[in-house]
């Protein structure tokens, strides 16, 4: 992946990958929601999730075009700035050293 190196320090960008792994997780309890309504449980886990995706959703998005306004030119496109979010996602890396 050709990442640029000024993503890593950007704390935009950093937001930006930890709401789509909340994302993630808040997707995984609308489902759990899903099954319970058709079990015929309460809805609320079903709403919780859905909000808090819905909210995960717009922080990515916010968190990612910030960071990718703030690259030098030429900055990557759409996707190749999705494929690095989804990369940063599942490769966790250290915390940048603070002086």
């Amino acid at each position: 992946m050709d990442e640029p190196p000024e993503l890593q320090d950007n704390p935009h960008w950093r937001t930006a990958v930890w709401a789509l792994r909340v994302g993630y997780l808040a997707l995984a309890v609308a489902i759990v929601g899903v099954i319970l309504v058709v079990t015929g449980s309460t809805p609320w886990v079903l709403a919780a999730g859905v909000v808090l995706w819905l909210a995960m959703a717009a922080v990515t998005l916010t968190g990612a075009f910030r960071a990718r306004s703030q690259l030098p030119e030429p900055r990557p496109g759409l996707w190749p700035i999705r494929f690095m979010l989804i990369n940063d996602m599942v490769h966790a890396r250290s915390a940048p050293a603070r002086s």
